[in-house]
Order: structure tokens, then sequence, then C-alpha cells
């Protein structure tokens, strides 16, 4: 609702040297997927939804280096063939709609994007999107890392609570 609301569209890329169904499975492992974000300090799966593919997330987020807070939002993953598609409703007026997307570039070689719309309210759009950009772009390097078999100390090990969550592909 502008004024109120902006949305902006981010772009992000990765070349990885692996092969695509490889990196496609670490981006269906949302032990993977969430453990690579250097915010995420818990998830925990909804258990109302039988898709399994809804969550209840817990960020750590620092403003202006001097004060830190949680923020708990809710997060849908939808698996599809060729990547995942991410719903998010971060609160304090933020949403994110976004699309994880392998393709093949070459023997072992992958290109995975990352488009997100982010919509926020205008005066806090700056932050979320600094945050946003700072946080995905070392989430990809994480998921980069596990792919190629490199060592990373931003891969966390696995947050939810309870049993490890599986997923499964959805036909729309």
């Amino acid at each position: 609702m502008w004024p109120l609301t902006l949305q902006r569209t981010v772009l992000l890329q990765k070349t990885i040297q692996a092969p695509t169904e490889a990196v496609l499975a670490l981006l269906h492992d949302p032990n993977v997927l969430f453990a690579t974000s250097p915010l995420i300090t818990n998830v925990i799966p909804d258990s109302t939804d039988p898709s399994n593919t809804s969550y209840t997330v817990t960020d750590t987020i620092s403003f202006a280096g001097l004060f830190k807070f949680q923020t708990k939002f809710r997060c849908r993953l939808v698996l599809l063939e060729d990547g995942v598609d991410s719903d998010v409703d971060a609160g304090f007026g933020t949403k994110l709609v976004g699309q994880y997307r392998v393709k093949a570039a070459g023997d072992d070689v992958t290109e995975l994007s990352e488009e997100t719309i982010v919509e926020s309210t205008f005066f806090m759009l700056p932050y979320v999107l600094k945050t946003f950009k700072a946080a995905h772009t070392t989430g990809l390097d994480a998921l980069a890392a596990k792919a190629e078999k490199r060592p990373s100390r931003s891969l966390k090990p696995p947050l939810f609570q309870g049993s490890e969550l599986t997923m499964h592909l959805i036909d729309l």
C-alpha cells in the first residue's frame, strides 16, 4: 500500500562447483536450508500443517550494532523440481516471496539463483534490504560450501526442536 509500504526485488546468484542434483538435494533439505542463515536461531515445524511445509522461525537481529532482538515469523516452503518457493510473513509489515532455482551451467557446475520480492514499510525497507542481502549472501555461500564439500563457518548444525524435518515435492 503505497506510500506506507514499498516493494523491491532482490536477485542473488551463486555459481557452485557441484552437480545440479547435489545442490538441489541440499536446497530441498530444510535442515540445511535453515542452517545456512546467520540470523536463524530456532525453527519449529507447524504441526497443524498437513503438507509439512510451514514453520515458525526465530531470528536474532542486530539493529545499528547496539541492540539485539529476537523476532518470530511464519515461513512456508514449497519444493519444486528446479528449486524452492518461499513465502515469509516476518511481521512489522515485512513480507518476502522468494524463488530459489538451480540450473546446470556445465559439467558439475550449477547456477543457483534466489529472486525475492521484499515488501516493507517505507521507513524500514532500507534496513530490511541491507539485512536480507547480507544474511542471504552468507546463506548462499554456506550452501555452496556444503555442496562443494568445503568447510564453512556459516553453516550451523540443525536448529529444529524435536526430530529432523522432512519435506516432499508438492504438485501445484
